[in-house]
């Protein structure tokens, strides 16, 4: 018989942890598994992105917690061979859930940001969650981080050996993105041929958005010809605006809202600029390599400066220093673009193999 594995999210919203999730639950259904995607609230932007061969199962509560007692029927009922989760409050009751079923079931925690960092900035929001992480994780049968500089963070907080540690990169490339950056865009920027820099994620403080900003006031003060589009939603979007009109450059930034597919707009922008303040990895970094946009980023923990070899494939500056990014990016844009350099290194963050760090694990 077919083994079966189980993922956990909370919704299908637009994010790098539901979108790569839907990537591993695809690959893993080609490759002959049973694939069960629990949701806990069926909504967001990617319900038509789950492909049909995946059997979606919904708890349609409005927390994460609510659906406890269900999860434990789902894993005594169905008896999955593994339970994959991501985000650390859902990995927390995947793995009391599994203790209180008592199954046999696998469990496989992927961490997909620096949680020190989180608790840093959102200590309201975080810190509890930093506790229960501190003394659960233990009881996971594996661990994954999406980069090394995640591992460290949840190693120091949990204790747990390195070796019950792996980490694993995110399955970001594929052939259907690059077909999917094929694609047009309509933004009529593209068509009036500026110098468009994009940046993709969503409207939150974690991606210090604010300091990209002061720093396209100076880049277009350089270079007028240039703009910049932000691909992407969330609460921020209203104090981005205002911002952008303080700076007196609103005509020359637009916000284009979320997008299913931004891959075109990263192929035909002329720059790619991540300015968060922490990361787990830093997916979007990958996606505009795999495409052949040039990049520059903040050198966050934790993920860019692994993803970009400390520099070697786009520059890194510090964080909240828009001088610097500013600097950086006028000096990106001056540079002759190499495509094929860019393409090579996302290349090592491939789905496929990804899937095959996860199989040997799960085996």
């Amino acid at each position: 018989m077919s083994k079966k594995i189980a993922f956990l999210l909370y919704s299908l919203d637009g994010g790098g942890v539901e979108r790569m999730t839907i990537h591993l639950a695809e690959a893993f259904v080609q490759k002959g598994y049973v694939v069960d995607l629990i949701v806990v609230n069926y909504t967001g932007d990617y319900l038509n992105e789950v492909p049909p061969e995946v059997r979606v199962q919904t708890f349609n509560k409005k927390k994460m917690s609510a659906c406890f007692l269900e999860l434990c029927r789902y894993l005594r009922r169905e008896k999955p061979n593994y339970l994959v989760s991501a985000k650390d409050y859902i990995n927390v009751i995947a793995i009391m859930a599994k203790l209180v079923a008592r199954v046999r079931t696998k469990v496989i925690v992927s961490c997909r940001v620096n949680l020190t960092e989180q608790v840093h900035h959102e200590p309201k929001k975080f810190k509890r969650i930093r506790t229960y992480v501190k003394y659960t994780y233990q009881k996971a049968d594996e661990i994954v981080a999406v980069s090394k500089g995640v591992a460290s963070d949840i190693q120091e907080i949990t204790g747990v050996p390195k070796e019950k540690i792996h980490v694993i990169y995110n399955p970001v490339v594929s052939d259907k993105l690059i077909k999917k950056a094929e694609e047009p865009v309509a933004h009529p920027w593209f068509q009036e041929q500026k110098t468009v820099i994009v940046s993709v994620g969503r409207l939150h403080k974690q991606k210090d958005y604010p300091t990209l900003l002061r720093a396209f006031q100076s880049v277009f003060h350089n270079k007028p010809a240039t703009r910049l589009l932000f691909i992407g939603d969330g609460p921020e979007e209203e104090e981005l605006r205002a911002l952008s009109r303080q700076l007196e450059i609103e005509s020359v930034v637009d916000f284009v809202g979320f997008q299913t597919n931004p891959y075109p707009y990263m192929r035909q922008a002329s720059l790619f600029v991540l300015s968060s303040g922490w990361e787990g990895f830093g997916n979007v970094l990958v996606e505009a390599l795999a495409v052949g946009c040039p990049v520059v980023s903040t050198n966050c923990p934790s993920g860019p400066s692994e993803i970009l070899e400390n520099g070697i494939y786009g520059e890194l500056v510090p964080v909240r220093d828009a001088n610097k990014l500013a600097k950086a990016m006028v000096h990106t844009l001056g540079l002759p673009r190499n495509e094929a350099l860019l393409k090579k290194r996302a290349n090592e963050f491939t789905i496929d193999q990804c899937v095959q760090k996860y199989e040997v694990l799960l085996n």
